[in-house]
């Protein structure tokens, strides 16, 4: 039994919209979409051979999990992230609109990306972004035009929504920099200096001598202003960095390391896999056109 089928079955419902992206045949490539409207109803979906993501487009709160021990609470334009084999308990608060996106069988590129990160976590991951979102309702709403609908414009639309989200996973979570902060100007010199040398030392004693203050009063007051400690973001940045290198050059693993700062390949690869679920090596592979 495919994934939608199992769904269909335990959810008790048909969906409004179904189809294809990015494949020939389902479970044979692309991603297999489903929208959904429910009403007033709880339901359990056993753990599915496949990851999944379901992102919701309006109306009321949904919990997953059991009672009095949620794993989410979702409003719209959040998702979640479904590990393969990861049984979900759903409760809907009333009218909910969201749809379904299953990965398929072979994955390789984005796909397997975030494959990889559900099953690290084996739960759930829920994320939010408005621009994902935005891309899964555009997906959706080109469904429903069936014959009439752009399959090629859909094909462009669906890994870049991924990406999205696989980026908003990835990143650790911060508020962005409030240009309102009495410490504008010169927390601003200091993220310039972050990101002009990423292969040098960037303590905390560092950067808060780049500040002119305190290391403690540093501390306080880059967390208020960024909404996390400096070692994060500065381990964010190196990361992002990383990132940009592995895709767009050839450059060797090791001089990537060093030109972003870590101590090692070994640091990195230790790094990377913590935030990425695989090694840079895999990441830059997966990266590759396959054919």
């Amino acid at each position: 039994m495919k994934n939608w089928q199992q769904v269909r079955r335990e959810l008790g419902s048909k969906p409004l919209a179904e189809g294809l992206v990015g494949g020939s045949a389902p479970g044979s490539a692309g991603l297999y979409v489903e929208h959904y409207v429910f009403q007033n109803i709880e339901r359990t979906v056993s753990g599915l051979s496949q990851t999944g993501l379901v992102t919701q487009f309006g109306g009321a709160r949904v919990l997953e999990g059991e009672r009095g021990a949620w794993r989410s609470n979702s409003l719209p334009s959040q998702s979640l992230l479904i590990p393969a084999e990861c049984p979900t308990h759903w409760h809907y608060a009333g009218t909910v609109d969201f749809a379904v996106f299953y990965f398929p069988d072979r994955t390789d590129g984005v796909i397997e990306r975030l494959r990889l990160l559900a099953a690290k976590t084996g739960e759930p991951l829920p994320v939010t972004d408005t621009l994902a979102s935005a891309l899964a309702l555009q997906l959706v709403k080109e469904l429903h035009k069936g014959r009439g609908s752009d399959e090629r414009f859909m094909a462009m639309l669906a890994p870049l929504m991924l990406e999205q989200f696989y980026r908003v996973l990835t990143t650790p979570d911060t508020r962005g920099f409030n240009p309102r902060h009495i410490h504008f100007s010169r927390l601003q010199s200091v993220l310039a200096y972050i990101r002009d040398h990423l292969g040098e030392n960037l303590s905390v004693a560092v950067l808060a001598d780049k500040a002119a203050v305190s290391v403690a009063h540093f501390r306080r007051l880059f967390q208020e202003a960024m909404g996390t400690p400096p070692h994060r973001y500065v381990l964010a940045t190196r990361l992002e960095q990383a990132r940009s290198l592995l895709a767009v050059t050839q450059l060797p693993i090791a001089q990537i390391a060093d030109e972003c700062g870590f101590s090692s390949q070994s640091h990195f690869t230790a790094s990377f896999r913590a935030a990425h679920a695989c090694t840079p090596a895999e990441y830059r592979n997966q990266l590759q056109p396959r054919d």
